[in-house]
């Protein structure tokens, strides 16, 4: 499935319910606000979301909130997610013995294709060290696992602006959009079949680019597409150049 196509997200029976008990589903409204006013508009703006992205609209409230939904959008093993998804009730014991119950909401809900379930923190490392934040991370990673069958992540800096994955997904993300033509992505799968399913960005480019009569870019732009929709695996070791690595995605098969 490419960045483009429609969604069809659609579960049933028992799985239907404990997404939608999670905020994970589609058309799902982030439930997050935030003063003065509770007004329902993120302070810092709308995430150009894609079809992975369930909600009505995309809202974050950090640049690290936007660097998860751009890692999301891109990744492969993600099926869908949503972001500011239904808080998570939980319980902590109190100073004088009893328990507390309290609420938290994850940055995001996501599920990948091996069907597990996700909430994801984009939190600075600030935060994340904050007595604040540990004294109440085991309960909530508790709750989540326990309750719902969720692992909880939390993305610091230090993982969202790791290189070369960040650069990577930048690039994959401005291939999103499916050309009119798409010859030069048939062209590729050919071209990449012929060479028995291993080769690299460059010859690809070059080779899909002569028999499509198409520009480098279109070519590139294909093989970045089929990247996105996990059709093929791109080496990510080093940014994406011409001696990239690109291979057939045998799980895709």
């Amino acid at each position: 499935m490419l960045m483009t196509d429609k969604a069809t997200f659609a579960p049933r029976g028992s799985r239907a319910s404990k997404f939608r008990q999670l905020g994970l589903y589609q058309g799902a409204e982030p439930t997050r606000t935030w003063k003065p006013g509770k007004v329902w508009v993120a302070r810092d703006g709308i995430f150009a979301k894609t079809p992975k992205c369930l909600n009505s609209y995309a809202p974050f409230e950090s640049h690290l909130e936007s660097l998860g939904h751009l890692l999301l959008s891109v990744d492969p093993r993600i099926q869908y997610y949503v972001c500011q998804p239904n808080p998570l009730l939980y319980w902590m014991e109190s100073n004088g013995g009893g328990r507390v119950r309290r609420e938290y909401t994850p940055d995001f809900i996501a599920l990948n294709k091996d069907e597990r379930l996700f909430a994801i923190d984009t939190k600075a490392s600030y935060f994340a060290e904050a007595d604040q934040w540990v004294s109440r991370v085991a309960a909530i990673r508790q709750a989540y696992r326990f309750d719902h069958g969720v692992e909880l992540l939390v993305w610091t800096e230090r993982d969202l602006y790791a290189e070369p994955r960040l650069s990577n997904a930048r690039t994959m993300y401005r291939h999103r959009h499916a050309p009119q033509d798409p010859s030069s992505e048939y062209t590729v799968r050919r071209t990449l079949e012929a060479h028995g399913g291993v080769s690299s960005i460059g010859q690809l480019c070059e080779e899909a680019s002569i028999e499509a009569r198409c520009q480098m870019a279109e070519a590139f732009g294909s093989v970045m597409r089929l990247g996105l929709a996990g059709e093929v695996v791109l080496a990510s070791g080093a940014k994406y150049g011409r001696n990239t690595e690109v291979r057939f995605n045998e799980a895709a098969e």
